[in-house]
C-alpha cells in the first residue's frame, strides 16, 4: 500500500515512476518482494553474497540502481561512487554501517525500518523517499535538499541533520534526542508529537515548520 500511494502521488504530479517488482517472495509466509525477476527476495535467495556484492559494486562504483529491492541486508564500510542515482528501489530493513552517501541521488525509494550506524549523507538530493521507523545512531545528514519525505517515528541520537532544505518532509511521532537541526529550511516540515531531547533549531524557522500547540521547540 505504501509503494503503491507513492506512485499515485508521483503519477498525479506527472513523473513517470517504474517501480521494483511487486512480486512476493515464494518462500511461504515471506511477505518480502524478490530481487529484480528472481523467484526469492533477498534475505532467502540462493545467490545471496552474488546479489549483495553485485549491488555493493553498485553503491560504489556510481550510476544509476533502478527498481531494485534489496530487503534485510547488511552494508558496510561502503562510499558511493559519483552521479550515484538511487531510484525507484527498496532498501527496507536494510543495516548500513559507517557507510558515505556523498552527491547522491535518492528518489522515490524506501528505506523504512533500516538501522544507519557512523553514515553520513553529503550534498545529496534526497526527495520523496521512505525513512519511517528508521534509527540513525552517530550519523549525519547534511549539505542536502531533502523535501517531500517520510521520516515518521524514526530514532535519533547523537545525529546531525543540519543545513538542509526539509520543505514538507514529516518527523511526526519521532524520537529525536542530542540531534541538530540547523540552518535548515523547515517550512511545512512536520514535527508533531514528536518526542525532543537536546535538539537544536539554532538558524532555522522552526516557526514555518508543525508542531503540536503544547509542544514547543528548543533554540
Amino acid at each position: 500500500m505504501l509503494a503503491q500511494s507513492l506512485i499515485d502521488t508521483k503519477r498525479s504530479q506527472g513523473h513517470d515512476i517504474i517501480m521494483f517488482p511487486f512480486k512476493h517472495c515464494i518462500v511461504p509466509g515471506c511477505p518480502a518482494f524478490t530481487y529484480k525477476e528472481t523467484d526469492y527476495c533477498y534475505h532467502h535467495s540462493p545467490d545471496k553474497a552474488e546479489i549483495l556484492s553485485e549491488v555493493t559494486e553498485l553503491l560504489e562504483k556510481g550510476g544509476s540502481i533502478r527498481d531494485i529491492s534489496l530487503v534485510n541486508a547488511e552494508i558496510r564500510g561502503i562510499r558511493t561512487g559519483k552521479a550515484l542515482d538511487i531510484i525507484a528501489s527498496n532498501f527496507s530493513f536494510t543495516v548500513f554501517e559507517d557507510c558515505v552517501f556523498e552527491n547522491a541521488r535518492i528518489i522515490a525509494s524506501f528505506f523504512d525500518y533500516c538501522i544507519f550506524s557512523r553514515c553520513r549523507f553529503i550534498s545529496c538530493d534526497i526527495r520523496y523517499s521512505v525513512f519511517a521507523g528508521s534509527m540513525f545512531a552517530s550519523s549525519s545528514i547534511t549539505d542536502s535538499t531533502v523535501i517531500h519525505n517520510n521520516f515518521m517515528g524514526i530514532e535519533a541520537a547523537d545525529s546531525d541533520f543540519s543545513s538542509n532544505d526539509f520543505y514538507f518532509s514529516s518527523f511526526s511521532l519521532s524520537k529525536m534526542q542530542d540531534t541538530s537541526l540547523e540552518d535548515c529550511n523547515l517550512k511545512r516540515t512536520n514535527f508533531r508529537s514528536c518526542i525532543t531531547k537536546n535538539v537544536s533549531f539554532r538558524y532555522s524557522n522552526p516557526e514555518e515548520a508543525f508542531f503540536r500547540k503544547d509542544e514547543g521547540y528548543t533554540i
